[in-house]
């Protein structure tokens, strides 16, 4: 359990909308610490804003964890004394309760709500390629979990993952095993956990995510994972889509989001402007094939290659949508997901197919 928020070591301020918490390392990963910020904040109806000196980067646990709030900001130092947004490079400002945007120039001459120009110095880039993917097991004593999660790393970096642990940096040998301990005593309780890929030169960097949840229906595993890329380019949807049916063939796929983003060599994330993440392909699981048939499901604008995968008595749909590098290909994971929602409330389920 967190902290109450007032003893959480992490935190530095709190008011009534956010806790602040003020980190300056050159790469600020999810410690014990920051995790029970974030967690404390939660509990206690709070967003958490994070302020760094504009030299620091983020881990991708980091970066896909906690600016999920209406008010969560990461919130980027500069030498001039100016604070900016390190998502999105707005201008920032105290109002004593929370960073937030500056409005607009009340008196002439006052700085406005532009860019910050440290935002928009160009770096040398590396794709990203980033999942989502959420499988649900049936809640019996020989579960075992970690086994998706191993197909998944294995298929997009070559090889399963190297560990797993609480908090970074990552402590604990990679075994599906002892991760299912860990979990089972946690339970009913949620467990979040956060996964390294293997080190060397032979593998890309990879780094993700798991989340283990009891369900009415059983237990969901959902594991994110994000890839670097040896350049700009992203595989091939088609290809990315094997991946996500051999998951579906051996699990019951709830959903996946697969996009191309873009970050720096080692994985992390600097506040820079890197682009836009655009998707590459989503995956629905029978939930919404239920709803409707295959044939009805496969029919969306925009989305011409949509097949179905998985086994054929309880077929998912892959949807193929862009190479991860196009913004105007979210008209079509827009269109898509009109289908895709309607379809699982029929179900009498909730979706995630969010990014």
């Amino acid at each position: 359990m967190p902290n109450e928020l007032i003893f959480s070591p992490g935190v530095d301020l709190i008011t009534e909308k956010v806790a602040v918490v003020m980190q300056d390392r050159p790469v600020i990963g999810m410690s014990a610490w920051l995790g029970d910020a974030l967690a404390s904040a939660k509990m206690a109806g709070r967003d958490l804003q994070l302020v760094t000196p504009k030299t620091s980067a983020l881990t991708y646990p980091v970066r896909a964890s906690i600016f999920k709030g209406a008010y969560s900001k990461w919130v980027v130092t500069d030498d001039d004394g100016e604070y900016f947004d390190g998502l999105n490079g707005v201008r920032l400002k105290w109002n004593g309760e929370m960073f937030l945007a500056r409005a607009a120039a009340a008196t002439k001459g006052e700085p406005t709500s532009d860019l910050h120009p440290d935002y928009v110095v160009k770096d040398e880039m590396f794709g990203q390629l980033q999942f989502t993917v959420r499988v649900r097991h049936r809640a019996v004593e020989s579960l075992v979990l970690g086994k998706m999660t191993e197909r998944l790393f294995t298929a997009a970096t070559g090889s399963g993952p190297a560990g797993w642990s609480t908090s970074e940096p990552v402590t604990q040998p990679w075994s599906p095993q002892a991760l299912t301990e860990y979990c089972r005593d946690r339970a009913p309780q949620p467990t979040w956990l956060v996964l390294s890929g293997q080190p060397g030169k032979e593998f890309p960097p990879s780094v993700g995510t798991l989340e283990v949840r009891r369900t009415m229906s059983g237990v969901d595993e959902t594991v994110t994972l994000a890839v670097t890329q040896p350049g700009m380019d992203f595989p091939d949807a088609n290809k990315v889509g094997e991946w996500i049916d051999e998951i579906a063939d051996n699990y019951e796929l709830i959903s996946a989001m697969v996009m191309g983003a873009y970050g720096e060599a080692d994985g992390s994330y600097r506040p820079r402007f890197v682009g836009m993440a655009c998707p590459i392909g989503v995956g629905a699981g029978n939930e919404a094939v239920r709803a409707s048939s295959v044939a009805e499901m496969v029919k969306v604008p925009g989305i011409s290659r949509a097949m179905a995968i998985g086994p054929a008595h309880a077929p998912a749909i892959w949807y193929p949508i862009g190479n991860g590098r196009q913004p105007r290909d979210w008209e079509a994971y827009a269109a898509l997901m009109k289908k895709l929602i309607p379809a699982e409330a029929l179900a009498g389920k909730q979706g995630s197919y969010g990014v």
